[in-house]
């Protein structure tokens, strides 16, 4: 379900597509429809009421503000079906309201969503506030508990494993309580008491409702289980219920790229995190969770890179458990959390515009148009309250205009119209960036824009938006980096982004800042692509860089061969038909070869491990050389997919 807007970073440029479509039924419907929807699951109908409770509910003006009735109405929906971007704005709003009925409720969803953006101290403390209220039901109760729980256990596993001693539960709910108990005990070193509590959670899990997946999160917690035992056969029993035919998650990359560097936070280097994500979490529960640390006090760093790097996502199946590992260096790939969903959606809310959310069917042209006819009438032709019906006629795949002039240029007029709206409307400066660089991208898709052109205008947006305080760090980061991540933009415009980029991030912010070494990595590697190899020396002086690094070696290190091939896909694998992705840290010998590897990313965990370990020799690279003379590089990062032999 897209509520608002996705941002993606596209072969040349950087576009902007907003998706939200809108629903058909035109019947009179009340809230209590919206509940009774929801109660059933049923999502799709909570949706076509909730569209036609926002066409009913119109303000007289594009100033009236939030409807604390709609707002609600969105929280719900987003919780139950598991989309969070954009909730935190709604539940804020909200949770403020000291009349609001049921408040210790709408705690509960803000407190998880804090959790899943890795603000863990802000979501244990409203996660006590709503258990402490007198009127709570016992389902917020449970949800707030087991927060509390998942929170502690991080630091404090005896306290996080008393707090849920007393607590009730029913048929329906007794695996989750054991779930988390045995996830305690693990972290705590009780293997006994772990194991104990995970056979109840995994006879119990059968009569759990068939949304929670508890089956297959029971399933993930005995595989990790199993591989920390070097039990394979159970292992591989367990990897069957939820993995059959899995494709491997190319989101891992994001995940590597975040990890804490070892050393860090007492981080070592044997220590590592076992992290579950679910597909669709469960009301009131987060999109991720600790399944195991080596030691607590590794575990909040961990989740806290997690949190960021927030394109690991579930892609088939119910709920994915991986085992994650510090890195021996910094990434240039670093990712933030820089989605403009709350932004939006805290803004145009406030102003009374709400989404019109996907139902799964199209709306009839004349009906579209018929809306936004209405709308201008009522509130003139750049209203915010616009938004919402422009963003529907905007093409979800551009390849589908390719031989349609006319259908392009409507489109790119029509995302011109929705930025110059959140321009006149005050939008966040953030939003109006967003928009200009995507206007800037769909141009070039209409043909009305030169790439060479595209470059210009690009270079120079990013540039103001790098001297304009109101821009984000975070937002300017992403930009950047995904702009300069393109290796066919000319080296001199990434350049330039990267330095100016650069010199705002200095004077905001410590040079130790993950994004400023990232964006550093990335131009000296940039640097070295233009031959300036003083330049590039300044740089590794400058911000401290080990000499010894595969990143900074120059000239760089190269892949050249491997000898993995299907062949080494483990036979006692075939029948479950699991696929996978390993990624690896270690080094580069003077021959080539990688040397001492360390397994960073493990999906499945311990599935693959040993093959990968010992297949690793295997992968040769052009080694780093000083003078001419080949020298041990460390730190390079290399991922291996597994799949089906033929």
């Amino acid at each position: 379900m897209t509520f608002w807007c996705s941002i993606r970073i596209a072969a040349l440029v950087i576009a902007l597509s907003l998706t939200p479509t809108l629903a058909t039924a035109a019947s009179t419907l009340d809230t209590a429809a919206f509940d009774t929807a929801l109660a059933a699951h049923d999502y799709s109908r909570a949706t076509v009421v909730l569209n036609n409770l926002v066409n009913q509910r119109l303000p007289a003006t594009d100033k009236a503000g939030p409807d604390p009735v709609l707002d609600r109405m969105y929280a719900d929906l987003m919780s139950a079906t598991g989309e969070t971007l954009g909730e935190a704005a709604l539940l804020e709003r909200l949770t403020a309201d000291p009349t609001l009925q049921n408040r210790g409720h709408f705690q509960i969803l803000l407190a998880t969503a804090r959790e899943s953006a890795g603000q863990f101290d802000d979501a244990e403390r409203l996660y006590r506030i709503a258990v402490a209220a007198k009127d709570i039901t016992p389902q917020d109760r449970l949800a707030g508990t087991l927060g509390i729980a998942r929170l502690r256990m991080m630091s404090d596993p005896s306290a996080a494993f008393s707090g849920l001693a007393t607590l009730p539960t029913s048929s329906g709910t007794a695996w989750e309580v054991d779930l988390q108990r045995a996830r305690i005990a693990a972290i705590a070193g009780h293997d006994d008491d772990a194991r104990a509590s995970l056979e109840r959670a995994w006879a119990e899990a059968l009569s759990a409702e068939a949304g929670d997946a508890a089956p297959a999160r029971v399933a993930s917690d005995l595989l990790i289980a199993a591989g920390r035992q070097g039990d394979r056969t159970k292992l591989i029993a367990m990897l069957a219920i939820d993995r059959l035919n899995r494709t491997p998650n190319d989101g891992q990359d994001a995940l590597a790229a975040d990890a804490p560097i070892c050393g860090t936070s007492g981080i070592t280097l044997t220590d590592s995190v076992a992290i579950e994500f679910m597909r669709q979490a469960a009301p009131a529960r987060p999109r991720f969770s600790l399944v195991w640390a080596s030691r607590p006090a590794v575990a909040a760093p961990f989740m806290a890179a997690v949190a960021r790097a927030a394109g690991f996502e579930v892609q088939d199946g119910q709920a994915t458990v991986v085992t994650l590992r510090c890195r021996s260096a910094p990434s240039s790939d670093f990712s933030v959390r820089a989605d403009p969903n709350d932004q939006i959606m805290a803004w145009s809310t406030g102003r009374g515009a709400y989404p019109l959310l996907e139902t799964g069917g199209d709306t009839d042209p004349s009906t579209l148009a018929g809306m936004l006819a209405d709308r201008e009438k009522r509130y003139g032709s750049n209203s915010i309250m616009l938004l919402p019906v422009l963003v529907r006629p905007f093409p979800k795949n551009w390849s589908a205009l390719s031989d349609n002039q006319d259908a392009r240029s409507r489109a790119a007029a029509v995302a011109h119209r929705i930025t110059n709206i959140i321009q006149t409307n005050g939008g966040p400066a953030d939003l109006v960036l967003f928009g200009k660089l995507g206007n800037t991208s769909i141009d070039v898709v209409a043909q009305t824009k030169s790439v060479a052109d595209a470059q210009i205008e690009f270079q120079t947006l990013l540039a103001q938006a790098a001297q304009n305080s109101a821009v984000s760090l975070d937002t300017l980061y992403t930009l950047v980096s995904g702009a300069t991540a393109i290796p066919q933009a000319p080296s001199a415009l990434r350049a330039d982004l990267l330095e100016r980029s650069i010199a705002v991030f200095r004077a905001r912010a410590p040079i130790t800042d993950p994004r400023v070494t990232a964006l550093a990595l990335r131009l000296l590697s940039v640097r070295r692509e233009q031959g300036d190899t003083v330049a590039a020396a300044a740089m590794v002086k400058q911000y401290g860089f080990a000499l010894d690094l595969c990143s900074v070696a120059n000239p760089p290190v190269r892949f050249t061969s491997s000898n993995i091939t299907p062949d080494d896909y483990p036979p006692d694998l075939v029948q479950t038909l699991a696929q996978g992705r390993t990624t690896l840290d270690f080094s580069i010998s003077p021959s080539g070869a990688a040397s001492q590897p360390r397994i960073l990313v493990a999906d499945p965990p311990y599935v693959f491990d040993s093959i990968a370990v010992a297949k690793s020799s295997t992968l040769i690279y052009e080694p780093a050389r000083i003078n001419g003379a080949a020298q041990t590089c460390r730190c390079m990062v290399q991922s291996v997919r597994w799949t089906l032999p033929d």
